[in-house]
């Protein structure tokens, strides 16, 4: 193929792909209006637009149908997550904790991550639980959930991503074309330099594919399961009202009291303690000088007197 004739189609390529881009931006606001404010809505603040916008015209009326026909078919993308507080009575956290675990796994679901406890070792009686379940038994899930205890929060989110995933539809589509397209170029390239120019193209192109594919993969996973964050905990004791003996200070003189009356008989008992040992060998002398014979008792002899 001569070089220029494939310099005229790269050109058209790059002009195709960049209507494409204007009218992908164009429907992606258009979705956003429809997320906000309903079809309805999205549909009233739709303008005409100029002569020379036909072709991102068409591109976003044609993308405004599709969303319709997925609203009307009821399949529309919604990601719905929720947040409950929960309390539980004293020393049943692991209990309700299994028991949210069994009731996502009861509803088809699966648990998406936990935190429980801490590093100092003590009883556990907070933590939460993260649990995942497909959106038709979300609110059956939501209901079980809420008889572990007494609910004492709850927070619902639902965000409506039909518009973006129509959207993501449609570009995916229009990037594959323009990927067949420099495919078949790339088969037809007769030098070196042709097959250069078509693959850095094409590598631009797969590249927009796969992550437009993931974006896909994405919104799927999040609209076919709903998220429900469980947080278990407990509530702590009131603290005791102090008696009338507390509050008149009798208390404190009597612990007082009973502090120095300690401490005299403390100090008592390490005085007998330090004498003890004296005592005990007097009494040792007395017993042996008593065992002695009167003859071999020492006697003391009192002092003369000039």
């Amino acid at each position: 193929m001569p070089f220029n004739q494939l310099s005229c189609r790269l050109a058209l390529l790059g002009l195709a792909a960049l209507l494409a881009g204007c009218g992908s931006q164009s429907g992606s606001s258009s979705s956003n209006s429809s997320v906000s404010g309903g079809l309805a809505q999205g549909g009233s603040g739709y303008q005409a637009p100029a002569p020379a916008d036909r072709s991102a015209a068409t591109a976003q009326t044609s993308r405004a149908a599709s969303n319709a026909v997925l609203q009307a078919r009821g399949d529309q993308k919604v990601i719905q997550d929720a947040t409950m507080g929960i309390q539980i009575k004293s020393g049943s956290f692991w209990n309700s904790y299994n028991k949210a675990v069994a009731i996502a796994d009861q509803f088809n679901g699966y648990l998406v991550s936990s935190q429980v406890g801490d590093v100092s070792g003590k009883e556990t009686d907070a933590g939460s639980v993260v649990v995942a379940v497909p959106a038709s038994s979300y609110a059956d899930a939501l209901s079980a959930l809420r008889q572990l205890g007494k609910a004492t929060q709850l927070q619902v989110t639902s965000q409506d991503v039909s518009g973006e995933y129509v959207d993501l539809q449609s570009r995916l589509r229009n990037q594959q074309a323009q990927q067949a397209v420099l495919l078949d170029l790339m088969r037809r390239a007769q030098t070196i330099s042709d097959s250069i120019a078509v693959q850095n193209q094409l590598s631009s192109v797969t590249g927009q594919i796969e992550q437009i594919q993931g974006r896909i993969r994405f919104l799927d996973q999040r609209t076919t399961y709903s998220t429900i964050t469980v947080r278990l905990f407990t509530m702590a004791p009131a603290p005791a009202q102090p008696s009338l003996w507390d509050r008149s200070g009798l208390a404190t003189s009597w612990a007082t009291a009973g502090h120095a009356f300690t401490a005299v008989v403390g100090g008592m008992l390490v005085v007998s303690g330090f004498l003890l040992p004296f005592a005990l060998l007097l009494l040792l002398g007395l017993g042996i000088w008593r065992l002695l014979p009167v003859s071999l008792r020492p006697t003391l002899r009192r002092p003369t007197s000039a």
